[in-house]
């Protein structure tokens, strides 16, 4: 199969391309009154960091693996929060809402949730 690829379809398997080192992305919007009112304590940790938002704004679809090879996502979350138990996530639930924040549920980051 690799010969005829090779040979028919003018694939060179040899060839790679360069791993992308950085990726651009927006700065995080901050909804101030959720930030505050979510507050720190209760949470095991939540992150701004660039590297982080990224790796909880993608799947593992095709296109979004060739994305964080050699692109740029269009819209990355501005915060990942870690709850430690169901009342943390009831509470993140209830705050999101009263603040008409958008949340995303993040599991394995398989993208089937």
């Amino acid at each position: 199969m690799k010969k005829w690829a090779e040979e028919n379809a003018g694939i060179d398997f040899a060839k790679t391309a360069p791993k992308q080192t950085d990726m651009a992305i927006h700065a995080p919007h901050f909804n101030h009154a959720f930030l505050e009112e979510l507050g720190e304590k209760e949470l095991d940790r939540r992150s701004f960091l660039k590297w982080e938002r990224i790796m909880h704004s993608h799947g593992a679809t095709l296109a979004e693996v060739f994305t964080l090879r050699h692109g740029v996502f269009p819209r990355c979350v501005d915060v990942v929060v870690y709850p430690d138990n169901h009342q943390q996530v009831e509470r993140i639930v209830a705050l999101a809402n009263k603040h008409d924040v958008v949340i995303v549920p993040y599991g394995g980051g398989t993208n089937v949730t």
